[in-house]
């Protein structure tokens, strides 16, 4: 088998040869410690990772050297890590709502990414198009804290927001897959590790309708789907499921999910993706203990196939290159299906 035939057989739950690994992030440093100077195409080549991930580009402003300004009108700060985290707020009301618009899907730097990756990899890895969902967009563009409250005091505008980033998502999993791509990835979280961020009413009535519309839309253009979230998902699992996911990521230890128990319970309806603990031996541990963790994740989700190993999360600019190669190799020699 070759690396996109390996990791359809996971999505599919069937048993490839040997179990699939790749990560949807990494560190821009992680990568450079391992290929000085190098992009995350290198690594996946280098390292030989089953599939690829790429980001949907969005065009940013520089306001200073820690403030940018992006095409949905977001201020956005540098954090400790790769990413920027919005500042203010874009749509405040429904008057804001019904002006706003996601910037132009067709644009050429939208998918630039993506089609890199499917000239460079395309019939040969797992061709990921990084997207994001509606709890993703109402999340940013009304506020984080604004969202949650407003999830009980104006549903109404929060449905709203969610709707329309569907709309829109669901068009860019469309061209993305008349580019080329294999999968879809879902984000973002909807749990933290004390449980969901909203009841699981509020996720039932106003988020899962919304993740099944869009996994519907993404199926019916030829994507599998990967869902991801932190946290602890298992109040809602069972409706997790029902929106056509499939695959779950990442399994998130640090919020008390057991791999095993996952495997266990869902193991026969969904693949499962993760949870070599990114916050733990690939931090702190040796490369034995990296070791001594895969080979554990693979005893508990590997038997019978449905099964991807990866990180609990990313590989973040604390996770040490050598371990991350040490995960890597490991996989590769003990993840092999007899």
């Amino acid at each position: 088998m070759n690396s996109l035939q390996r990791v359809i057989a996971a999505l599919e739950r069937k048993i490839p040869d040997r179990v699939p690994t790749f990560e949807f992030e990494f560190s821009s440093s992680v990568i450079n410690e391992i290929i000085p100077g190098g992009d995350v195409y290198d690594l996946v080549e280098k390292l030989d990772l089953d599939g690829i991930a790429v980001r949907h580009g969005l065009e940013r402003e520089k306001i200073d050297e820690n403030t940018f300004m992006d095409e949905k009108g977001l201020l956005l700060k540098k954090t400790t890590q790769d990413y920027l985290e919005p500042v203010n707020i874009v749509i405040k009301n429904i008057s804001d709502l019904k002006k706003f618009e996601f910037p132009d899907p067709n644009s050429s730097h939208r998918l630039s990414g993506l089609k890199k990756a499917i000239e460079m990899f395309k019939g040969k890895k797992a061709i990921v198009s990084f997207l994001r969902d509606g709890w993703s967009e109402a999340r940013d563009l009304h506020g984080y804290t604004q969202t949650l409250i407003d999830l009980i005091d104006n549903p109404k505008l929060i449905k709203g927001i969610i709707e329309k980033a569907v709309d829109y998502y669901s068009e860019l999993g469309k061209i993305s897959a008349k580019m080329g791509a294999d999968i879809a990835f879902s984000g973002d979280d909807i749990a933290g590790k004390n449980g969901l961020l909203m009841s699981p009413a509020k996720f039932k009535e106003i988020i899962y309708p919304a993740l099944k519309r869009l996994y519907k839309n993404w199926h019916s253009y030829g994507l599998y789907v990967i869902k991801h979230s932190d946290g602890n998902l298992y109040s809602i699992m069972d409706l997790l499921i029902d929106t056509g996911l499939d695959c779950l990521h990442p399994i998130d230890p640090i919020a008390g999910m057991s791999l095993e128990k996952v495997k266990k319970e869902y193991g026969n309806k969904i693949c499962i993706m993760g949870n070599v603990n990114c916050a733990g031996n690939l931090v702190f541990g040796t490369k034995e203990d990296v070791i001594e963790e895969v080979r554990n994740c693979i005893k508990i989700a590997a038997p019978g196939g449905g099964y991807i190993l990866s990180s609990s999360n990313s590989i973040p600019k604390s996770v040490k290159s050598e371990n991350y190669i040490a995960m890597v190799k490991a996989v590769k020699k003990f993840g092999r299906y007899l």
